[in-house]
């Protein structure tokens, strides 16, 4: 076998930067007969030989592979994720044993080219680079390496023999990388001690990973790819979508970030967020815009992809006029064919249909795609608002009324009002320039679910917080290894002197604490209603710039961060805080925290967001705040001129817009000849003409422009150009040549009226913008006058600009475990000086929608956008210093039988107040705690679901029985029992199940997600679209939820559906100690879990519920079988087998 030859040749190719020429290296390379060519190889990679021959084997051979399998675009591709790792396994072989050969003879040949000088400088830069990156890659895959002794010695050989004058940093920066997994010391590898220069960390990057725009070496990827995030637009572009070549996304680490410090964060949190968000959108549209080009192949017109987007596809799409809207601006009425599930329906049905299926709703991002490549994001919008507007008399109600786009009227065509998703000059142009049916294969690409405020604003104050370089506690959440250890510090405001905070409120007394002096919590003790734990996170929190506290389930996360807040308030005006922000992960939390407060009186309070349910919190929005303050004269006049400047651009628009929309009508060319043509004017329109474009001669009506193109004398048959007939008389012109020039004059004036339209849509925007701006401010005054301001992390985005210029001091962050970091580092605003983030990191992560940039798969790891802002902090492995941890121990939600399950794996120090050991049994049942275990497998899924969730029949079934059970025992009212399961699709399942006889409540995030992923039930659909929910004469309220939308609730009594069931004993979600412990968690007085236990026993946390509980001595009625178990679903039987358990747990303490 030439290895020789196919190596060279395959690093060639590689080498060229043809991705498809890359592919089919490193697949054909990842397979057997590639796996052959290795194994070939290293039989020759034997260190005994002669150097020289060493040498040549290393030069010819070992060098061309060590570049292929380290290049940086097959590194960073996800598509040769699988063929590398096999070429990486297979080179480190059983025990290492192969890898070891491997090295050792590249040891041997880098000293003999290095020391003996036998290469040039250029090869020996390569064969150093290439040679750690492989080890590097080798010892990251295969963690055993880091006890495998000959590796220790083999990376102290490599470094001894590069010079002290080696300054490519991509090699300090493998061997630094190489000496921490394998724990050789933590020095850099170099006895020179000097700093490195940070533009040679930047340019030695571009030689190990492929870098973002103009820094890759292999150029940009697209004209969307740039090196600085500032510069990137949020959706994607046309070019972008049709690219191939992986997306720069930066790892964890932040050593190979190609920026420092806090420009690495930032470029980090925004392009893995962009990728988690407009990456799925881009994908799916690369889809759709591969069929249009490809239209014989078969293409799905639903898809949801391994990232979760959910898409649906509208065939033969079309624009078919503008309008304008006050509000929204610019808009277009398209049409598209009905989908195939109602042809041949009646109008109601289709009506019916459209609204149970909840799509193409208002606010929906869509995209338009044609077969040229052209690509439009829009948004749907309301068609009954621009529509109804226009005030018309009663002869024209029923031609209006037609007008009015609508999904439904029409038997074989839908239309739909859309809007821009982001103006664009260029969209505008493209538009208006094809409004007329079009050959072109043109469809609309929905995205059920997904919203462009969800994840814009974020992206965009990234953006901004780049340009401007400044984040409050940069020092400490993106430490620069080139600058001193960073200092946790008091709050700038509580540093100042003879400032000290005045604990009244708290300790009763009066008390007062000075940060950075002894504090004494005996005196505290006597006057809190705090435990001792709570009281230190409270100290602690008010001395520290930065606080950490960490609230494990029930210890009162809420509760704590009140009396903080009360404490602040207390001291509010001393410390010239300004309105304190409370930052909450879901409206719920944040309701629960802004009610604590107001119950305790505190005023002046503000909730941003219309999401609230609280009837407490009714009045203080701040859409019902600003209607009593009163505007300035000068916002009074500034809001008239815009108003009427608004007015006259909509008044032009609607001109220019008729034009367009009808670009062949008499009323155009009569326009463009009086502008460009007047003696062509004067012979077509010197008489005069009526409203409707006729001329009367001699008693006979006829249109103007049609009676003289179709009027051209027989005889008359040149072909002259345009510019020579616009100079002759039109009565002396042939048919073909009144042909070409009226195109002519049509295209002329569409160019016209479209420069036309995009000044004035340009006034009408920058207007728009103004009078925002206006109504804004008086927000900003309302929010000024706050003393506590709640909002969403979510809607602290949305109103980021708003919330930059209050001046805000202090912001609190509760569910801050389950916060991404980049929302988090949103909410440190310009100016805040105290930052308290509260959560959990042993609770539930953040929910992210591309599994390829999770913690929990191995892949994803190195991305580990899930990881919130705290957990990083409580983990931290880098830096000098460690961010101080406070711990509630003492939980008031859970008997102790429950909490034993999660204080065991997690919590050793978690207590129990005396009030749980109170709580009394779960009537009807026998235990408070069991696991009814069975062997049921989960349902198949089809082939074509329409979602990737899961499902399991007999579980439904049996807690269809179950809670029939609880509730007819009497005890139980609204929302004590909780249903709780992992998968949406089995949470649909247990709702239909359970709708005829209960009140179901489902969370709004449940609730939205069922919509996004198309699993909402067409039946009990009110008109205006609000879920109907049937009763009978049971009434009471059951609380059915996923893990994952259930953090922070609790019930007295939970019942678990853990779904997955299967011989591959494979338990899906529930496979992560942070949704387990969520599940567990949740119950007051019981908790009764139904799975198969064998599915769930590989993972540890699992396998640790089952060891830490005795199974007890089994019933005699317990030997029944599952299946007949499963047919004991009447009433009257439930209580018998409710009262007994297939595997019964008993965590209770010994007496």
């Amino acid at each position: 076998m030439d290895t020789k030859t196919i190596l060279q040749m395959g690093w060639n190719l590689v080498g060229s930067g043809d991705a498809g020429a890359r592919q089919h290296v490193i697949t054909k390379l990842g397979a057997e007969t590639g796996l052959a060519v290795i194994q070939s190889l290293t039989d020759m990679m034997d260190g005994s030989q002669e150097d020289e021959t060493i040498v040549s084997i290393f030069r010819d051979r070992t060098l061309p592979l060590y570049r292929i399998i380290s290049h940086p675009d097959v590194l960073s591709s996800l598509i040769l994720e699988t063929p590398v790792d096999t070429i990486y396994t297979f080179l480190f072989g059983p025990s290492g044993r192969r890898g070891l050969r491997v090295f050792r003879f590249t040891a041997t040949a880098l000293s003999e080219m290095l020391l003996g000088h036998s290469s040039d400088e250029e090869v020996s830069s390569i064969a150093i680079s290439s040679s750690l990156a492989v080890l590097d890659r080798l010892i990251e895959i295969n963690q055993s390496a880091q006890v495998i002794e000959g590796f220790t010695a083999i990376v102290e050989t490599i470094s001894a023999c590069i010079p002290e004058n080696f300054i490519l940093s991509s090699v300090q920066q493998s061997l630094t990388r190489i000496r921490r997994r394998l724990n050789i010391g933590s020095s850099l590898p170099f006895a020179s001690t000097r700093s490195i220069p940070q533009s040679l960390l930047s340019a030695a990057f571009k030689l190990s990973q492929d870098l973002p725009g103009n820094l890759s070496t292999n150029g940009a990827r697209h004209d969307n790819d740039h090196a600085n995030i500032a510069d990137i637009q949020i959706l994607p572009t046309a070019l972008e979508i049709a690219s191939t070549r992986q997306e720069y996304l930066p790892l964890i680490d932040a050593t190979q970030h190609h920026l420092p410090g806090l420009a690495g964060l930032l470029d980090r949190q925004f392009r893995l967020l962009r990728e988690d968000t407009v990456g799925q959108l881009r994908d799916a549209v690369r889809d759709e815009v591969t069929r249009l080009e490809q239209p014989n192949d078969i293409v799905p017109t639903t898809h949801q992809g391994q990232q979760g987007v959910r898409k649906l596809i509208y065939h033969n799409f079309r624009f078919s006029r503008m309008c304008v809207d006050r509000r929204k601006g610019l808009q277009v009425v398209a049409e598209f064919d009905q989908p195939h599930q109602i042809h041949n329906k009646s109008a109601e049905q289709r009506e019916d249909w459209w609204k149970a299926s909840k799509l193409l709703q208002v606010d929906s991002l869509v995209c338009f795609a044609s077969s040229h490549g052209k690509i439009i994001f829009l948004s749907v919008c309301d068609p009954t608002l621009p529509f109804h507007e226009r005030k018309d008399s009663n002869t024209d109600n029923e031609r209006r009324s037609n007008d009015v786009p609508s999904l439904f009227r029409q038997a074989n065509r839908a239309s739909v009002l859309l809007g821009l998703a982001e103006y664009k000059t260029e969209d505008a142009i493209w538009i208006s320039a094809h409004i007329a049916p079009s050959k072109t294969r043109q469809s609309l690409v929905e995205f059920p679910g997904v919203l462009l405020p969800s994840f814009q604003p974020t992206l965009q104050a990234l953006q901004k917080m780049s340009r401007e370089m400044s984040l409050p506690f940069a020092e400490i959440v993106a430490p620069d290894p080139q600058t001193s250890a960073a200092v946790i510090k008091p709050p700038a405001y509580a540093a100042k002197r003879g400032f000290s905070y005045d604990l009244r409120v708290l300790a009763g007394v009066p008390m007062t604490l000075t940060p950075g002096q002894p504090f004494d919590f005996t005196k505290l003790e006597g006057g809190s209603t705090l435990d001792k734990a709570q009281q230190f996170a409270v100290i602690q929190a008010l001395s520290t710039g930065l606080a950490l506290i960490q609230g494990p389930p029930g210890t009162g996360k809420s509760f704590t961060a009140g009396e903080i807040i009360k404490i602040l308030l207390h001291n509010r005006k001393e410390a010239d805080l300004g309105p304190i922000i409370c930052v909450c992960y879901t409206n719920h939390a944040l309701d629960q925290l802004l009610e604590h407060l107001v119950e305790d009186g505190v005023t002046q309070v503000i909730r941003l967001g219309s999401r609230s349910k609280s009837n407490l919190l009714r009045n203080l929005t701040i859409r019902q705040v600003k209607e009593e303050a009163v505007p300035t004269k000068t916002e009074k006049h500034d809001k008239w001129q815009h108003n009427r400047a608004i007015g006259e651009a909509l008044r032009d628009i609607k001109d220019v817009l008729f034009g367009l929309n009808n670009p062949d009508s008499w009323i155009n060319i009569q326009a463009h000849l009086m502008r460009t043509a007047e003696l062509h004017f004067e012979e077509m329109f010197g008489r005069g003409v009526d409203e409707e474009g006729f001329q009367e001669v001699k008693g006979t009506k006829f249109r103007v422009v049609e009676s003289w193109l179709r009027g051209a004398p027989r005889e008359l048959t040149s072909n002259r150009p345009v510019a020579q007939l616009s100079t002759l008389p039109l009565r002396e012109m042939s048919a073909s040549e009144r042909c070409v020039l009226h195109k002519h004059w049509v295209e002329q004036r569409c160019a016209r009226l479209t420069n036309d339209l995009i000044h004035v849509l340009d006034a009408y925007y920058d207007s728009k913008s103004a009078l925002d701006k206006c109504h804004r401010e008086l927000d900003l005054r309302c929010l000024r006058g706050a003393h506590v301001i709640g909002v969403t992390t979510s809607g602290l985005a949305r109103n980021i600009e708003l919330l930059q210029r209050v001046r805000a001091k202090v912001i609190l962050c509760e569910e801050a475990g389950e916060v991404l970091e980049s929302h988090t580092l949103t909410a440190f605003l310009p100016g805040v000086e105290h930052a308290i983030l509260i959560g959990d990191h042993e609770q539930l992560r953040p929910q992210i929608n591309n599994y390829e940039l999770q913690h929990d798969n191995p892949q994803g790891k190195r991305y580990s956008l899930d990881t919130s802002l705290f957990e990083r902090l409580v983990r931290q492995r880098t830096g000098n210093f460690h961010i101080p941890l406070s711990t509630l121990k003492t939980q008031r939600r859970m008997h102790p039988s429950i909490s034993e399950l999660v204080r065991v794996p997690l919590y050793p120090d978690l207590q129990d107040h005396p009030s749980v050991l109170e709580y009394p049994q779960v009537d009807g049942m026998r235990d408070r705690l069991y696991w009814l275990d069975h062997q049921e497998k989960e349902d198949p899924r089809p082939a074509q679901a329409v979602s990737l969730s899961r499902t399991n029949t007999f579980e439904v079934d049996m807690i269809a029985a179950l809670v029939s059970h609880l509730v007819k025992q009497g005890t139980y009212g609204s929302e004590d029992i909780a249903i709780i399961t992992p998968y949406l699709g089995q949470l649909q399942k247990i709702k239909k199940r359970l709708a005829n006889s209960f009140e179901i409540v489902v969370g709004d995030r449940d609730q939205e997600e069922l919509e996004a992923k198309g699993l909402q039930e067409a039946q009990g659909n009110s008109a205006d679209g609000q879920v109907q929910v049937q009763k009978t004469i049971l009434l009471n309220a059951l609380r059915i939820a996923t893990v994952d939308n259930f953090q922070g609730e609790e019930a007295k009594v939970v019942v678990v559906s853990l779904v997955r069931s299967n011989d591959e004993r494979k338990c899906g979600f529930l496979k992560t100690s942070n949704r387990i412990n969520v599940l567990l968690s949740r119950a007051r007085h019981g908790m009764y879990i139904i799975g198969n236990s064998d599915t769930s026993r590989p993972v540890p946390m699992w396998a640790e519920f089952v060891a830490l509980n005795a199974v007890q001595e089994l019933g005699k009625d317990a030997s029944m079988s599952v299946r007949d178990l499963a047919e004991i679903r009447v009433s009257q039987n439930a209580k018998s087998y409710c009262s007994t358990s297939l595997y019964h747990v008993d965590t209770s303490p010994v007496s």
